[in-house]
């Protein structure tokens, strides 16, 4: 509850209004570490099944726009959304099988980065960093298993 006043004075401060609707949404979003715009439409849907598809997308648009939430796309499937209004640096470990995201945190990598960044006289604005492979689950399943392939996928835009 807390997280949701936290983003929700923070849109406020930026002028959005915050309809019934809007607040269902963003309510809904900051419960989830990671979620598709498709699993939030059905959760949303799943409270109040009269909030629009488009109100949901349009929504998480302005959670993006505001800096709230970041769009993650993870190669294989639609892209996931996160909350990350006040939330640290992390980067992710994704299992190619099930899904599962991990976040982590590895100052090494970090200082590598910085190292190399340096090196060729970047500034560094912004970075993801993202590891696939087989959670200890999905290795024990089947190790030599089929895994997903890489899905192009387009984000349905609705108006």
């Amino acid at each position: 509850m807390k997280r949701f006043v936290e983003v929700e004075q923070a849109l406020l401060a930026q002028g959005v209004r915050l309809t019934t609707q809007r607040q269902l949404v963003v309510r809904r979003a900051v419960a989830y570490l990671h979620f598709s715009a498709e699993e939030l439409v059905r959760d949303v849907h799943s409270f109040d099944a009269s909030v629009a598809r488009g109100t949901v997308y349009r929504t998480l648009t302005l959670l993006h726009d505001a800096g709230l939430v970041e769009k993650h796309d993870f190669r294989y499937g639609p892209p996931h959304y996160e909350v990350t209004f006040a939330k640290a640096h992390h980067d992710h470990l994704m299992c190619m099988r099930c899904g599962e995201i991990i976040e982590f945190q590895e100052p090494r990598v970090e200082t590598l980065q910085q190292e190399v960044v340096g090196r060729y006289g970047y500034r560094l604005l912004s970075h993801t960093h993202k590891l696939y492979g087989l959670c200890r689950v999905c290795q024990r399943l089947d190790p030599k298993g089929a895994v997903k392939a890489p899905q192009l996928h387009v984000e349905e835009v609705v108006a």
